[in-house]
């Protein structure tokens, strides 16, 4: 048996279980209350807090004093898939470790990457692999934390991508959006024909069962269907199925969305098929990420003994480049020594006569003086014409509101049906505000993509929908920011010397 515990927002989840062959089998699902603000995104605020509830977790249901594996959703633990040739394992490692470096870790000082394969395509020789990739000290922290409660970690997950994974076979053909609700954060996993295409976290202010509520999360839709038009899938999303609320808050949820748009439903996350669940199924939309955590993943290279490579080679380093470094600063000292003893006294006195001779001749003065004069002209030339070079160029790539942008922005409007409004124009940032209106937000969707499309502007950007008083028209606030010009090629000079 083995135990899986996910440190949410609110509280502990732990399931206790093992692997099947297609799925797993849980035999207990535990929850444990954490203390207001002990666990923030993944991340401890309060260690003392955090081992004491661990500890009373496993007195409490009897747990076994077996290795742990934690699962996470922090924007400390980033995880990616990427594609690789089929290698070996040391090659893999390499090839992710360089692909890790070259995503947006900046802000990572000390980082260590794992990884884990998700699938092989023996024909085209590539892999799919996850890897997660934490800071150093992040990881330690939460090795502490376990061993100070008495408990081992046997490995480290980032929970989004493994619930991603394990919802694949239920989402085998399908175009479904999964929705993960925990405490106030909302995860969105977006499946297209069965194949995966996208994940985001964002955050919720509303309480569940009210229209606030039912609004906020249409709006996550709304967004993914835009993803969908801008990315040109020819897919239609309806079906939703939702975790982390009961059975009767979905159903509230269900019914406050088909007020909004009857082409959307929703309905309660149910256990992908292999899973079974031995005292309580009816749990399982509040404990994906730890369930997800039971399957077994052909993990190749586990985070935590990435860590401790890491840490080995740092340390085999520094103890061989405190023995090296002495010894090859001895040997340099000892060439220049033997070297300068051989050719410099032989040389110098010629050459230093040489050169006091050469620098009192009169004419070598002038030459210098009429140099340094000449050079001192250049360089305020140079900055002169490097001024007048930077000036046109700003002229000429200005973004400019002429009136071929507003039709460009009319006929997208016509077309869809869309009524628009142009509330402001910045010509200090080239920013146009545009509100949008329609009795249907579709045609708001593909007007605002087909803005996207076009090469006049830099971005287009847009907040999130409201409806009139009376319910009959979508309004949304649109910004296009223009992009700058082509330069114009200054041709005079070639005229000129036609």
């Amino acid at each position: 048996m083995s135990e899986v515990v996910f440190l949410s927002n609110t509280n502990i989840q732990i399931a206790v279980g093992a692997s099947a062959s297609d799925g797993a089998k849980v035999s207990k699902l535990i929850s444990a209350p954490l203390p207001e603000g002990a666990v923030l995104n993944g991340v401890v605020m309060n260690p003392d807090a955090v081992i004491e509830a661990i500890k009373i977790a496993w007195q409490a249901n009897k747990l076994s004093k077996s290795e742990v594996t934690l699962i996470l959703n922090s924007p400390q633990l980033r995880a990616n898939r990427t594609d690789t040739p089929l290698l070996p394992d040391k090659k893999t490692t390499e090839f992710v470790t360089r692909e890790s470096s070259d995503a947006d870790y900046g802000r990572f000082q000390k980082p260590t990457t794992g990884w884990y394969i998700v699938s092989k395509d023996n024909k085209a020789k590539t892999q799919k692999v996850v890897y997660e990739t934490a800071e150093v000290d992040f990881v330690n922290k939460y090795v502490d934390i376990f061993d100070m409660a008495g408990l081992k970690l046997k490995s480290i997950h980032n929970g989004v991508q493994l619930a991603a994974e394990y919802f694949t076979k239920q989402a085998a053909g399908k175009t479904v959006l999964y929705m993960i609700l925990d405490g106030k954060s909302l995860v969105t996993i977006f499946f297209a024909e069965g194949k995966f295409y996208y994940d985001s976290t964002s955050r919720v202010f509303s309480q569940p069962g009210t229209p606030e509520f039912a609004r906020e999360i249409y709006s996550s839709v709304s967004s993914i269907r835009q993803f969908i038009s801008a990315q040109h899938l020819n897919e239609t999303l309806k079906d939703v199925l939702f975790a982390g609320l009961t059975y009767t808050q979905v159903n509230q949820l269900a019914n406050d969305i088909l007020n909004i748009d009857s082409a959307v439903e929703i309905s309660l996350v149910q256990p992908p098929q292999g899973t079974s669940i031995g005292n309580d199924s009816t749990q399982f939309p509040f404990f994906v990420y730890p369930i997800a955590g039971l399957r077994k993943i052909d993990e190749r290279m586990p985070i935590l003994k990435s860590l401790k490579e890491t840490q080995k080679k740092k340390a085999d380093g520094s103890g061989l480049g405190k023995l090296i470094i002495p010894f090859i600063g001895i040997v340099a000292v000892l060439a220049v020594v033997y070297i300068g003893c051989l050719t410099i006294n032989a040389q110098k006195k010629a050459e230093l006569k040489e050169l006091e001779s050469y620098n009192r001749n009169p004419d070598t003065i002038a030459k210098v003086n009429e140099y340094d004069a000449m050079y001192d002209n250049m360089g305020e030339m140079g900055k002169i014409q490097g001024g007048v070079d930077l000036l046109k160029e700003y002229i000429d790539t200005y973004p400019l509101p002429n009136s071929s942008v507003n039709t460009k922005i009319l006929e997208a409007a016509k077309k869809h049906d869309v009524s628009i409004t142009f509330n402001s124009y910045s010509a200090t940032s080239g920013v146009f505000n545009i509100t949008a209106s329609s009795p249907i937000v579709e045609d708001i969707n593909m007007f605002i993509a087909d803005l996207m499309s076009m090469d006049i502007f830099e971005n287009v950007d847009y907040t999130g929908y409201d409806i009139s008083s009376d319910g009959s028209r979508w309004h949304i606030n649109v910004i296009c920011t223009l992009a700058a010009r082509e330069p114009v090629e200054d041709t005079s000079s070639e005229e000129e010397a036609n």
